[in-house]
């Protein structure tokens, strides 16, 4: 299974970002702290030279030694990072705090662009900056529309729709922005993607399914963990894309623990 997802709207999408590029003094990277380096969209840097701030989200969800670890690498680099918690709100008086210590020289609120792929939590950041329910937020993948400008203590927000990249060249990219509901799950084959979950799961944390699941069939986990949750059939059979969904489900709203699936150690290279 090869997975592309570029729909029409982010080709506009993307012209969109580039006029609204010239109107502010700086962007807010929004990435996702379970895939740090795919989550990044590789044209995002290309599009602009103004200062960016990365702002990692669902820090409550990832692995939070590889957070440090992405976190410490790009400040080798001289990027600027912040970690945040949206549901709780943590960070977010540190990224208002680098907000305005980044643009001192401005006599006004600096305006600051939102960017990131779709489903990394661009709209609950901006609600989350502004104290009230500003932006539109949506479980799916691609569901803010249009633009807005929203005013933040320190700061003037402006949205963008959430943008992948025409061409995935990297096939694993795909499979974990599909892991992470940051492609829309119509677009590929769920058991597959599930399949390859579990894989990494038992490579990378092998006992985050034992502790969800109980001992597993080495060789057909899938349909073990579909059997163990009645995913049945008629005549017994395992159905194979219900036991996909709940291990996506697991996966997506934390029940399988701390995960990252970006390897520092494999992908830190940018």
């Amino acid at each position: 299974m090869t997975i592309q997802w570029y729909p029409g709207h982010m080709t506009r999408a993307k012209r969109m970002i580039v006029e609204q590029l010239r109107v502010v003094d700086g962007v807010l990277e929004v990435v996702d702290a379970r895939v740090p380096l795919s989550s990044r969209n590789p044209e995002l840097k290309e599009l602009s030279k103004k200062p960016q701030i990365i702002v990692l989200t669902k820090t409550d969800l990832a692995d939070q030694a590889q957070t440090k670890r992405w976190i410490a690498h790009w400040a080798s680099e001289g990027v600027e990072v912040v970690a945040t918690n949206l549901l709780s709100g943590s960070g977010l008086a540190e990224l208002r705090r680098l907000v305005e210590v980044t643009f001192p020289a401005l006599k006004r609120p600096p305006r600051l662009l939102v960017v990131g792929i779709p489903n990394v939590g661009k709209s609950t950041l901006i609600n989350g900056l502004t104290r009230r329910r500003g932006a539109q937020v949506g479980a799916r993948p691609g569901v803010t529309r249009g633009q807005q400008w929203l005013s933040a203590p320190g700061m003037l927000l402006l949205d963008s729709p959430g943008i992948l990249w025409p061409k995935f060249e990297d096939q694993e990219v795909a499979r974990k922005l599909a892991a992470v509901a940051s492609i829309r799950d119509e677009v590929f084959d769920q058991v597959e993607i599930a399949w390859w979950l579990v894989k990494f799961l038992h490579q990378e944390y092998p006992t985050a399914l034992m502790e969800r699941y109980g001992e597993l069939d080495p060789d057909n986990p899938l349909e073990d963990i579909g059997g163990k949750r009645g995913c049945l059939l008629r005549g017994g059979i395992v159905d194979l894309n219900q036991a996909a969904a709940i291990v996506l489900k697991d996966f997506r709203t934390g029940k399988l623990g701390f995960i990252t699936l970006d390897n520092l150690e494999e992908g830190g290279k940018e």
